[in-house]
């Protein structure tokens, strides 16, 4: 097998890896959400919502969480009628919307925070600091990639680019990694 072969093949299966991890790493934050009767639909708002100084823009939301805004209005429903967040017009801007955790909402949050956290502790464990910096550097510049990709697409269909921000990044381009 020739060398171009070979990191083709590589750069095939780093692509399936990482889509397994993700979806293993998902359900077993869903598995240890299980008896608060969250799905990964409504945790993962809700994880991000914790993360950030409120209040955060439902389309900002939607980004980050890298889903359509109906898609995640929907479930925004089911979370404001749990009481678990509110939703206001921005003042700056009628056609937006803030979304704010309640005081329910930020303790369920922070559960899902530590739910995430153990499970990272238990995946990880025995992974050094190095590797997981050396990792994080390739899943950043995989991300820039792909939003370089985006933006000429964009521009080549005549449309306008984003702002510069790491597709990983919270609203407001902040990196969601270590913040609490």
């Amino acid at each position: 097998m020739s060398n171009a072969d070979a990191e083709k093949l590589m750069r095939r299966e780093f692509g399936q890896q990482l889509s397994r991890i993700a979806t293993a790493w998902r359900r077993e934050v869903d598995r240890d959400l299980r008896s608060y009767n969250l799905t990964d639909a409504q945790w993962r708002p809700l994880y991000y919502l914790g993360q950030l100084p409120p209040p955060v823009r439902q389309t900002d939301l939607a980004q980050a969480l890298s889903v359509e805004a109906p898609s995640l209005a929907r479930v925004l429903d089911v979370l404001e009628k749990t009481g678990l967040i509110t939703r206001d017009v921005d003042g700056e801007d009628r056609r937006s919307k803030h979304v704010t955790l309640t005081k329910a909402g930020a303790n369920m949050a922070d559960r899902v925070r530590d739910a995430v956290d153990g499970v990272g502790a238990r995946l990880l464990d025995g992974a050094s600091t190095q590797a997981l910096q050396d990792c994080l550097s390739v899943f950043e510049q995989v991300l820039g990639a792909v939003h370089d990709a985006r933006e000429k697409r964009a521009l080549e269909e005549g449309g306008t680019t984003t702002n510069r921000r790491n597709e990983n990044a919270a609203p407001g381009g902040r990196s969601t990694r270590g913040a609490r």
